[in-house]
């Protein structure tokens, strides 16, 4: 049973690495790499006293930890490579499934990367005594094992918590938060750093928390062998055995439940409404944008990206009050467009192979687009204004109106024409509807889709937010408040011109795309100039492409753009930004020298992929 099931996955696995997805892996095997070191030093560091390297090592294993519970659910529903409903006609028992499945779910460089990162309970048994060290070395596997046993029952309970509109909602609301939470992360460490606590240790409630969480069982079973509590010792290292079996034989029950039954939709989610009965009346564009609003009240899928983009602009607007700064309220908005965007760029992959109904009549393509960005600025438009409008009330100044209400027309036209153009353009294939029944979070490998509109969709704003930073420069109003109708213009030639080049290429494009998602992303080239389109570069090429595409951010942001801003406002704020850490006058030439770098990374990045692309045509 699990040999078969391996071979299965490594065949899966050797057919699909290749191209973006290579380079993809590369990098995110190098980041997860990363983070491995930085978790070992942190075992071994010396900290002032044993308890406060104890208790951060068992918050970077608590981590670990969540990264595993939310990171398939946050990526696309996890890896379905292999589906239990394959094995759903073989007469096997469903104990005999889930040890098989947990079993493959140890092929790949996630649990790799982890394996490497929870060897840090031998550097950090190291100083405790041999018999610690020796547990230690059993405790990794079985820290790994406990991980990836729980990752899988958490997925399982997200899919069949998805399965009605409520619990779909609620159950977005808890991947938001954890989400946001973890984004937000610097809050913890500012305030970490303004109370001492890095000196004087964690507060005893929450360092007793980090330790009553499965994650930090291990740590809590060797300090008790370096104290020679060996009853401590066997009970939590029991529990590091006992609870992945438990976790197993429950997602077991929960396979059945997976493969035996179907989501419940309790009636539609829209009936008819006045403004679904306008768009019905409002010609072939009006009859789409209502048969989406339609699809998306009844969609699972669609149901919980729609509410996760909403509960993650709020989540995260309102963490920074915890340590009083309302700062970031005016923009919950904007940053609902901006999520909101990421998760709907893949409409037509969402979809299936429905798209031959929109083929199979040439003259419904245009109407298909069109009707697809109303829908979506229906959806999304009045909750960002209302959001907008009361965090800028709340949380905002004189100065804050103009920026906020450009930047969000600004981001609503860019938003509403990147889903359509990406849909088209970058289409992820994904599994049919009606298949998706067993996990409703599976919406295919949209990871890299999503990252790349967090990107693009803020860039939208640019003309609008250079028009209100030159207001603020010259202390001119009408020219601050001309930056809303910069947003507004811009929004609008987004919404218009990316709208217009995707129903082109879907009408150029269109059966390709449509035997891509019945081929699960696999399509022969055809002929001529779609054959250069659909080339694939080597997975090294694509490595170092993927690299400085993704990178290139960091120096011309984070390193280049936003120091410069900070100069020229005047902050004392250093944070982790190289340039404010020197002395005048190497500040500006610094943050020019990196956001020059960031710009050539991109430029290089862009010049690679179409060099090879030329030479393959």
């Amino acid at each position: 049973m699990v040999g078969v099931l391996t071979l299965m996955k490594l065949r899966v696995l050797a057919h699909s690495t290749s191209g973006a997805r290579a380079g993809g892996l590369f990098l995110g095997a190098a980041a997860g790499l990363a983070l491995a070191a930085g978790t070992i030093m942190l075992a071994g560091a010396d900290l002032p006293g044993p308890a406060l390297r104890g208790d951060l090592f068992t918050a970077a294993l608590a981590v670990w930890m969540f990264g595993w519970l939310l990171g398939p659910v946050y990526t696309g529903g996890g890896d379905e490579s292999i589906r239990p409903e394959q094995l759903a006609l073989i007469p096997l028992p469903p104990r005999r499934v889930a040890f098989g499945f947990l079993a493959v779910s140890f092929i790949g460089v996630g649990p790799l990367i982890s394996l490497v990162a929870f060897s840090a309970l031998v550097v950090y048994a190291a100083g405790l005594g041999l018999a610690a060290f020796i547990v230690a070395l059993v405790l990794v596997p079985l820290q790994l094992v406990l991980v990836v046993a729980l990752s899988r029952l958490m997925l399982a309970v997200m899919g069949l918590a998805v399965r009605s509109r409520p619990s779909a909602v609620l159950s977005a609301l808890i991947n938001a938060g954890v989400n946001a939470t973890l984004n937000q992360s610097w809050v913890l460490i500012w305030a970490a750093v303004q109370f001492g606590l890095v000196d004087r240790g964690l507060p005893a409630g929450f360092a007793t928390l980090l330790r009553v969480l499965p994650s930090g069982w291990a740590v809590v079973c060797l300090d008790a062998l370096a104290r020679g509590d060996w009853p401590l010792a066997a009970a939590t290292g029991a529990g590091l055995v006992a609870l992945p079996v438990a976790a197993t034989l429950i997602w077991s029950r929960l396979l059945v439940r997976r493969t035996t039954t179907r989501p419940a939709h309790r009636g539609p989610g829209r009936g008819r409404t006045p403004l679904l009965d306008r768009l019905d009346r409002a010609g072939p564009v009006g009859v789409v944008a209502a048969k989406e609003l339609r699809t998306w009240s009844r969609d699972l899928m669609r149901l919980h990206l729609r509410w996760f983009a909403i509960w993650f602009g709020l989540v995260y607007t309102l963490w920074p009050l915890a340590i009083g700064w309302a700062g970031l309220l005016p923009w919950a908005g904007v940053i609902v467009v901006v999520m909101a965007a990421a998760t709907s760029a893949n409409l037509y992959g969402l979809d299936g192979t429905a798209l031959w109904l929109t083929l199979v009549d040439p003259g419904r393509i245009r109407a298909d687009v069109r009707g697809r960005q109303v829908a979506w600025l229906i959806q999304v438009a009045p909750v960002a204004v209302a959001l907008t409008v009361a965090g800028t009330a709340l949380g905002g100044g004189a100065w804050t109106w103009p920026w906020a209400l450009a930047l969000l027309a600004a981001l609503l036209g860019g938003g509403a024409g990147l889903i359509a153009y990406a849909s088209v353009v970058f289409l992820v294939p994904g599994p049919e509807p009606a298949r998706r029944g067993g996990n409703p979070l599976d919406a295919g490998n949209i990871f890299g889709q999503v990252l790349a509109m967090l990107v693009v969709v803020p860039a939208t704003a640019l003309p609008a937010a250079g028009v209100a930073l030159l207001g603020n420069r010259t202390g001119s109003p009408l020219l601050s408040w001309a930056a809303v109708a910069v947003g507004l213009a811009t929004g609008a030639a987004c919404t218009w011109w990316l709208g217009r080049e995707a129903y082109r290429r879907l009408g150029e494009r269109g059966p390709e795309l449509l035997a891509r998602m019945s081929g699960g992303g696999t399509v022969t080239p055809g002929p001529g100039r779609a054959t250069a389109a659909r080339v694939k570069l080597p997975p090294r090429r694509a490595a170092v492409v993927t690299f400085l595409v993704v990178v290139c951010w960091i120096p011309l942001f984070p390193q280049g753009l936003v120091p410069l801003y900070l100069i020229w406002r005047g902050s004392d704020t250093r944070l982790w930004f190289l340039a404010l850490h020197l002395d005048d006058p190497f500040r500006v030439p610094v943050a020019v020298a990196m956001a020059l770098l960031g710009v050539g990374m991109l430029w290089l990045g862009t010049v690679l992929s179409r060099r090879w692309q030329g030479a393959a045509a």
